[in-house]
C-alpha cells in the first residue's frame, strides 16, 4: 500500500487512484451498524477523536465536522484492502474515508491539520481519503505507519493520522512537507480535534472539557466520553465539540469499538 511510483519518461507524479472499489464485502465478525439509512457528510473534515481504554481493547469516537454543501458520504461497508477486509463509510468526493477498522482490530482515522487558517490551500493532488485505506491494508501498527510513512507529503493537505492497535496509539503528522511519528502506550483517554478556522483556537477549550468531563471521571470513562462528544456549548456553537456555524456543522458521529471477541462500527449520521 501507499503511494506507488511507476517509470517514466519525466519525472513521476503521485498515484493518486482511489484505494477501494465500489464492492462490498461480507466480513466475519465485521458488521455495519449504520443508524439511519441517510447521511449529510461534508467536506473538508474538521474532527474531534477521543480514545478510551477499556480492559479488553478500546472504543474510539469521531465527531466529523463538514461543510454543509458537501455531498452524502456512503454508509458503512466492507472492503477488500490488501489482504485485510475492513470497514468505514466513504466520502464520494475523494473515494477514501476518515475512519476505519481492519479484521485484525487495527482501527484509523484521520484529522485534517490547519496551522494558519489565513492560508490558503495549496491544492494537493491527491485526497487525503486514501490514507486510512492505506493502514487498514496491513496487520499491525508498525506496518501501518510504516506504509504511511512511504507516501509524499507534499501529495496531500497537512493531515494528523491516529492508528491504534491494541494498547497502543500511533500519530502521524504531516505539515505538507515533513511527515514525523509519535507511539505511545494507551492507558489513559486521549484526544485529538481539528478545526478550519485554526486547529489552535478549538484545542485549548476542548482540551479544557475533556479533562473536566473525561479524565476527571475514571471509574466512567465510557459514559463521560458519551457526554463529551455530545456536548455543545450555548454561546460558542462554533468551537464546541458537537459544533454548528453557518458554513459547517457536525455531521456524523462514528464509534469503533475494538474488544477480544468484537470488532464493531456503529455510524450514526447527524443534522
Amino acid at each position: 500500500a501507499g503511494v506507488r511510483r511507476e517509470a517514466h519518461d519525466s519525472p513521476p507524479g503521485p498515484d493518486c487512484r482511489p484505494l477501494v472499489g465500489p464492492r462490498a464485502l461480507r466480513a466475519g465478525s465485521i458488521r455495519p451498524l449504520p443508524v439511519h439509512a441517510a447521511e449529510t457528510l461534508i467536506a473538508p473534515a474538521m474532527c474531534t477523536v477521543t480514545i478510551v481504554p477499556v480492559d479488553d481493547g478500546f472504543r474510539m469516537v469521531c465527531n466529523r465536522d463538514e461543510r454543509r454543501h458537501r455531498p452524502a458520504a456512503i454508509p458503512p461497508h466492507t472492503y477488500p484492502v490488501g489482504e485485510r477486509t475492513a470497514i468505514f463509510p466513504v466520502d464520494p468526493a475523494g473515494a477514501g474515508t476518515w475512519v476505519g477498522v481492519n479484521d485484525v482490530g487495527l482501527a484509523a482515522t484521520l484529522l485534517n491539520r490547519t496551522m494558519d487558517p489565513t492560508m490558503k490551500h495549496r491544492g494537493a493532488p491527491c485526497s487525503r481519503g486514501r490514507i486510512v485505506p492505506t493502514v487498514l491494508a496491513h496487520a499491525s501498527l508498525s506496518e501501518g505507519i510504516a506504509a504511511v510513512e512511504n507516501v509524499d507529503p507534499t501529495s496531500f493537505e497537512p493531515f494528523r493520522l491516529v492508528v491504534i492497535h491494541g494498547f497502543t496509539v500511533g500519530v502521524v503528522s504531516s505539515d505538507g512537507r515533513r511527515l514525523s511519528r509519535k507511539v505511545s502506550r494507551l492507558s489513559r483517554p486521549s484526544l485529538f480535534t481539528s478545526s478550519s478556522l485554526g486547529d489552535a483556537l478549538v484545542d485549548e477549550p476542548r482540551r479544557r472539557l475533556f479533562e473536566r468531563l473525561v479524565m476527571a471521571r475514571e471509574t466512567r470513562w465510557l459514559r463521560a466520553q458519551f457526554h463529551f462528544h455530545h456536548h455543545q456549548w450555548r454561546s460558542k456553537k462554533d468551537i464546541s465539540v458537537s459544533m454548528e456555524r453557518p458554513d459547517a456543522l457536525t455531521v456524523s458521529r462514528t464509534v469503533v469499538d475494538v474488544r477480544s471477541r468484537t470488532i464493531q462500527l456503529r455510524y450514526e449520521p447527524l443534522g
